[in-house]
């Protein structure tokens, strides 16, 4: 049994964040929680010393060199490895820093919902991208809004960096290297798996389930594809540049897959056995000048509409956190505010609850996955209901990108506004929630607004 231990130190970057993640993400599994608002820290690694991906119900579950093949539900082939990764290698020493300092970080996939609530299995067309990647990360660099980078280590794991010092030396050493050339990007016109026509009309049969009473709304996405291929680390350089957000991230999910997000979403947030939801409806273009943004944020406070279908999310998170927290213990801190962006203005909601003894973070994101601004209420419904709209697989669109560290903290985005890199394509996902006040050529109208910033970055116009 090899204890870990935790230690850290300022680390003297030899160039800017950009330049670094111009050579870090081009080394393998490599993953960043980027907080490119400046709003908070973000944090850097790659090369885990493990690494379980799994599809369906099968899961490989790489080791050093040493590759196991593994069987069932993803989350459950998930929760033992973390446990036998604790049993071996158990934290000796209390650590009172905030955010990641090394452990598990991957990619919760929207497939997993097939497992967790027993719905159809996904379409076969789509993207192609695990079902669940988590890779062990014993060490972490992390940036913060202001201040020098910190390196952080989890000393004592099997096949990870024994000294920091070293590490620092490596690192410092690889960062130094000459950057390298961004690869070809060469992308055709994009196509939709849905148009204004077939978009509108599942506007419309979901508004006829809600009249039969069957659900509340539900949140109907449509897929755009641009074939061909594009380098994904000078692709994500760009998009950090042109569309920051609080909750962007990349992942390297391995055989030239990749995952960008811009993602202004929470969808899952643990410290000290406090968990917090952030969801998020109702969206509008940023104005033109300062007086018509001021009138576009006017309009969506005032939106009955877009108040209402929040609000009745915010009902869907209660009830699914209210599975795993001391009674009680569920609240509303914030239920409409207004939060601006790049190109939109959304209303968000925050919701919190102390956690219950003995829940383990595998147990917070069985209860409430996949988040409720993305499916619908009642959720289980509302997938099926999607499910038969959707002519594609969501693939990691709608998931999230999560770190989970040795104590429980645990943070996830929601993937949206979130590009999919894969050899042959670059494609991206773009939704609403529909409720009977929806109007269907508002509602496509919204995702265009939604995805402006992901097509014209395909589209070279950046």
């Amino acid at each position: 049994m090899l204890p870990l231990s935790y230690h850290s130190l300022v680390f003297d970057a030899p160039r800017a964040l950009p330049e670094i993640l111009r050579i870090a993400l081009r080394q393998p599994f490599a993953v960043f929680f980027d907080s490119a608002l400046g709003n908070g820290d973000s944090f850097l690694s790659f090369a885990p010393i493990m690494l379980l991906q799994c599809t369906g119900q099968s899961a490989l579950f790489q080791r050093g060199k040493h590759a196991s093949q593994l069987e069932g539900d993803p989350l459950a082939v998930f929760q033992r490895v973390e446990r036998f990764t604790q049993q071996e290698c158990p934290l000796v020493q209390p650590v009172n820093e905030s955010g990641f300092w090394g452990g598990w970080a991957g990619l919760l996939g929207f497939e997993l919902r097939t497992s967790i609530e027993s719905l159809p299995p996904p379409k076969p067309d789509g993207p192609s991208f695990p079902d669940l990647q988590a890779g062990f990360y014993p060490w972490v660099l992390r940036f913060p809004p202001r201040g020098k980078p910190e390196l952080r280590l989890l000393a004592g794991a099997p096949g990870g960096p024994k000294d920091i010092q070293w590490l620092a030396g490596d690192l410092h050493a690889l960062f130094e290297k000459p950057l390298p050339a961004d690869g070809p990007t060469t992308l055709a016109p994009p196509q939709f798996s849905t148009d204004r026509p077939g978009f509108e009309a599942g506007v419309s049969a979901i508004q006829h389930a809600i009249y039969e009473g069957e659900i509340y709304q539900a949140n109907l996405t449509r897929e755009v594809v641009c074939a061909g291929q594009a380098d994904a680390v000078a692709l994500y350089g760009r998009l950090r540049a042109g569309n920051a957000a609080p909750y962007a991230g990349y992942l390297d999910c391995g055989n030239r897959r990749a995952v960008l997000s811009s993602s202004p979403e929470s969808f899952l947030q643990v410290q000290a056995g406090v968990v917090t939801t952030r969801p998020i409806k109702g969206t509008i273009r940023r104005g033109s000048n300062e007086q018509h943004d001021a009138a576009q944020r006017a309009a969506l406070l005032a939106s009955v509409k877009d108040r209402a279908e929040l609000t009745m999310i915010v009902d869907l998170e209660r009830n699914d956190l209210s599975r795993v927290c001391v009674p009680g213990s569920v609240a509303v801190p914030e239920l409409c505010g207004l939060h601006s962006f790049e190109r939109v203005h959304h209303l968000q909601a925050t919701v919190q609850g102390q956690l219950r003894p003995g829940v383990t973070p595998h147990d917070l994101i069985r209860a409430t996955f996949p988040g409720g601004s993305i499916s619908g209420a009642p959720k289980k419904r509302a997938l099926q209901i999607l499910h038969g709209l959707e002519p594609v697989r969501r693939g990691p669109y709608t998931g999230g990108m999560f770190w989970l560290s040795p104590n429980g903290d645990l943070q996830a985005n929601v993937l949206i506004r979130t590009l999919l890199v894969e050899p042959d394509r670059v494609s991206f996902h773009v939704g609403g929630g529909i409720t009977a006040a929806s109007d269907p050529a508002a509602e496509w109208d919204e995702t265009v607004a939604k995805g402006a910033a992901l097509q014209d970055l395909l589209e070279d116009r950046a």
